[in-house]
This record gives C-alpha cells, sequence and structure tokens, in this order.
C-alpha cells in the first residue's frame, strides 16, 4: 500500500523551517516565499537581448512563474533564492519558479530558442552558489514536493524540492528512514546529486546517493526521460554524483530506503582543545573495528565561560566536542556498540560527557543546525587517509580564525568502494571547514583563511566532496574531485546530450 502522497504544488512551504521563514521575511515576504505574483512585460530590462514577448510566451504556457531582470519584484526574488546571507553578486537573466514537469520542458525549451544558458535550483543550499549565474536562466524546483511511500516496498518517490527533515517525519511515520543530511533543512536533491555524505549512510549505500534507484528527467532537447540502471543508464550514472555540472534537470527521485532504527544514541564527551590531534587519533584508532553503524565526528567550537573554567590549559576559547551516534535497535545494542569509545582513556577525562542521549532524526537535525545558523558562510573540504597529519595543519589554524563561528567538522567515514557512478571520491576521514561571520566587511579575511586552511591540507588530500568544495575559489581545480576516467566520461556525456550547451557547466569564478 502506498500511503503519503502530495501533488507537486500542494503545501510547498510546509517544509519552510523557521531559519528559512526569517531568510523569507527579510528578502520580500510573499515574494521570497515563491506565491505566483503577476507578470508585466512593460518592466522588462532593455538590457535582455532576447525578445521581450518570448517572456510573455513563456509566462502564458506556465502554471508558474517567470520574474525577468528589470522588474521591481527581481531581485526580492534573486536574494530568496540563495540560504547563504552572501547572496552571491550574480545575476541570471531570468528567474522562473516552476510548479510542474510541464513547467520545466516550457523553461528548457524557451532557454534553448534563445539561447540562454539554464541552472536548476532546489532550495538554495550551496555554498557557493553554484546554481547562481550571471547569465541566462534561473530554474527553482523548491514547489515540487511531492513525497509517496510504499512501505511495504521500503521505497519512496520524492519531488526535487523535499527537504530532508520533511522526508525523514514521513517516513518515520511508516517506521523508515532514508541517510538524509545532517541538518534537516537541506534539499534532498543537490545534497544527492553530489554524492550526499549523510546520516548513517556507510551503512546505509555507502553515499546517500546509492539509494537513487531511478530518475524523472528533463534533457536539453525538451523531452522527458525516466533514467535507471537498465534504461538512459548514462543518464543516471551522471546523476549519481555529477551534482552542479549535471545536462539535465532532474524533476523526481525513486529512492531505496530502510527501517527505522529503534534506538538511536549518541554519547557527547566535550574534551579540551589542547586535546584536537588526540581526538582525531581516537577516531583513527577504533573507527576501523567499531561497528560502522556508529558514526564518530568531531567539532570544535567556542567554549562556554563553563567550560572553559574548567579547562587546565590556556587553550580554553574553543572546546573538541566528540559525538558517536549509534543507529542501533535497543538500548543495549547502542550501548554496547559504544563502549569502545567510553573506556578509551580520553573519554574518561572530558570536561564534561552526556551519555545515553536518545536520538531521533529530529534531534540530531538540532544538533547539527545549532552551529550553523544562518549568516554569510564559506566552505571547503578535503577527504583524507592522514587524518592526524590534516589536524595537524588545523589545530595551528584555528587561533588564527577571523570569526568565532568558523567551525571545522571532522567525520570518520571507513573504507569505501563505491559502484560505477560519476560520484569517486574516497578517503576514511572526512575533513570540512565552515567559515561563517555576520559582518560583510569580514568577507575577504574569512575567505582568505579557508583558502589558506585549505591550501595546506591539499598534500594530505585524498579526494574532495564537490557539494562542499569551494568552487569560488577552487573553480580550476573541480575536475580534482571526481576520478580521471569518470571527470572524462562526464565531459563526453555533457557533449553527447548537451552539444549546444542549453545547461551551464560547472561554476568557473
Amino acid at each position: 500500500m502506498k500511503v503519503d502522497q502530495q501533488s507537486d504544488s500542494a503545501n510547498a512551504n510546509s517544509g519552510i523551517d523557521r531559519k528559512r521563514r526569517r531568510l523569507i521575511q527579510a528578502t520580500g515576504g510573499a515574494l521570497a516565499a515563491g506565491l505566483t505574483l503577476p507578470f508585466s512585460a512593460s518592466v522588462i530590462g532593455e538590457s535582455l537581448e532576447f525578445d521581450r514577448r518570448e517572456i510573455d510566451v513563456l509566462q502564458r504556457a506556465m502554471k508558474g512563474t517567470v520574474v525577468p531582470r528589470g522588474t521591481p519584484v527581481y531581485e526580492p526574488w534573486r536574494r530568496s533564492m540563495a540560504w547563504n546571507y552572501r547572496k552571491f553578486g550574480r545575476y541570471p537573466d531570468v528567474i522562473v519558479q516552476a510548479e510542474s514537469e510541464q513547467d520545466v520542458v516550457a523553461t528548457i525549451n524557451f532557454a534553448r530558442r534563445n539561447r540562454l544558458p539554464i541552472k536548476t535550483r532546489t532550495g538554495g543550499h550551496s555554498w557557493s552558489g553554484c546554481y547562481m549565474r550571471d547569465s541566462g536562466i534561473l530554474l527553482d524546483l523548491s514547489r515540487f514536493q511531492s513525497v509517496e511511500i510504499d512501505p511495504a516496498a521500503r521505497t519512496a518517490i520524492i519531488g526535487a524540492g523535499v527537504l530532508g527533515r520533511d522526508l525523514a517525519t514521513r517516513l518515520g511515520n511508516v517506521g523508515l528512514a532514508f541517510p538524509t543530511a545532517h541538518c534537516g533543512m537541506v534539499p534532498l536533491s543537490g545534497f544527492l546529486l553530489g554524492g550526499g555524505l549523510g546520516l548513517n549512510c556507510a551503512v546505509w549505500g555507502g553515499m546517500s546517493v546509492f539509494n537513487i534507484q531511478a530518475i524523472d528527467v528533463v534533457t536539453a532537447d525538451g523531452q522527458f526521460r525516466h533514467a535507471s540502471a537498465d534504461e538512459n543508464p548514462d543518464l543516471f550514472w551522471a546523476a549519481r554524483g555529477a551534482g552542479p555540472g549535471l545536462f539535465f534537470t532532474v524533476t523526481r527521485f525513486y529512492l531505496r530506503c530502510y527501517a527505522l532504527p529503534g534506538a538511536i544514541t549518541t554519547d557527547t564527551y566535550i574534551l579540551p582543545y589542547s586535546e584536537l590531534l588526540a581526538t582525531v587519533a581516537l577516531m583513527e584508532e577504533l573507527g576501523p573495528d567499531m561497528n560502522p553503524a556508529v558514526e564518530m565526528l568531531t567539532v570544535v567550537v567556542p567554549a562556554t565561560p563553563e567550560l572553559a573554567r574548567k579547562c587546565s590549559t590556556e587553550e580554553c576559547e574553543r572546546v573538541v566536542v566528540l559525538s558517536a551516534i549509534a543507529f542501533a535497535d535497543s538500548p543495549a545494542e547502542a550501548k554496547s556498540m559504544l563502549a569502545p569509545i567510553r573506556r578509551h582513556p580520553l573519554t574518561r577525562n572530558s570536561l564534561e560527557k552526556i551519555l545515553d542521549r536518545p536520538s531521533p532524526f529530529e534531534v540530531l537535525y538540532q544538533d547539527n543546525e545549532g552551529p550553523f545558523p544562518q549568516r554569510r558562510a564559506r566552505a571547503d573540504n578535503i577527504y583524507t587517509n592522514r587524518a592526524v597529519d590534516a589536524a595537524r595543519v588545523l589545530s595551528r589554524h584555528m587561533p588564527a580564525a577571523p570569526s568565532p563561528g568558523n567551525t571545522p567538522v571532522i567525520l570518520y567515514h571507513g573504507e569505501h568502494k563505491f559502484r560505477d557512478a560519476a560520484y569517486s571520491a574516497t578517503g576514511r576521514f572526512y575533513f570540512a571547514g565552515y567559515a561563517q561571520w555576520d559582518d560583510a566587511a569580514d568577507d575577504l579575511a574569512n575567505q582568505a583563511w579557508l583558502r589558506k586552511l585549505y591550501d595546506e591540507m591539499q598534500p594530505f588530500a585524498s579526494g574532495f566532496y564537490i557539494n562542499e568544495f569551494d568552487r569560488e575559489t577552487r573553480s580550476a581545480q573541480t575536475q580534482q574531485c571526481f576520478a580521471k576516467r569518470d571527470w572524462q566520461r562526464l565531459q563526453d556525456l555533457r557533449r553527447q546530450y548537451d552539444p549546444n550547451g542549453v545547461f551551464h557547466d560547472f561554476l568557473k569564478v
């Protein structure tokens, strides 16, 4: 029996969380929320090179909304497209918010006819704003909110705009789960298409992208196609990992789901910043023998006054937080899975510890969203098999961070051999750096700090995760996010399926 159905446009704003609502309020209210507005061709900017009558034709062919540059509502719409408060200084010629797959077909045909390169956006949760370009069309699919679950088959069919939190809630109601992003506000589409380093993904697919069983797409010729391992396999191969370099638009995902663990449990240890290297060494020591359903991650955050007073060293501005999450079926199983970390000498000397904490998906989302409030932000990353060496670089740079919000995350991912797909980055550890600040005057200082940090980490990198790769300052290195053979195949497929460049390629700055 299939349950929990929605149309693509119904309840389209149901997944917008409090943070996104604040963004909407700050950037134009109903305009930014994506509500349909009246359109007038008389106020289109004269700078557009194509026939303005074409805009009227496109709007009449659509249920959705067409917002050309030069109209009074353009800038609130443009700003609402970005989760990042930097908003990115790039200005597409036209923003189109689609309501249906027919709208997607009409927009792609319009783009091809008018030689306007197109880029797709679902939720705007890109650190680099890879979907925001200085020309062409920005196609917004955030209204694609359909969810259809088959509990018996353990599958879900979702629209491209569904948020991780929304899917987890609906799946949880029928005893199922999916490896969404660690922050519930992240839309599934871009997350999956770039690989998807998700919750418990070490067990659930290796990477979340490998739980895609099929997709529905619209290609550069305006044709609607279904793709899977057996049908249009080249498109299916590219969709599993090409991320912002895709040369088609995905409108729907067919996903494999899993039984919801009965006792997801977290142990948290807070240690002095001076123990950063020792904490990473613990992860490296215990990781290979731990149950793979235990996710270990370390975060460096500012110390509270209470924690600073407990430090016995001078380095008390920051603390190291080690979290171990057991995706277990019972409290007893969780305790057994987490025991090796509890017994370790390092954790016995923690400043504070919280053990046996029940951690359903919503709790995990809140834990991960807390350190990342919406503000001006950048990100970069490496995968590495030399975690302690990379941690030494990190430990040298953290004291010089220009913002206390600059938060590194270290995740033990383990060894994986992935299936044939565009996604091909590997490494036992994932080192992500998230620079966050509030004042635009601090943009360059934080950019320079993050760039220098990851420049020094390059010798220890075994790969890069395209979703959090700094494509603004490292766009020339984008191909390093892929194995050489996979990068070449991706370029060959682009030439085959989009010979006239209807879709923008990877962001080049």
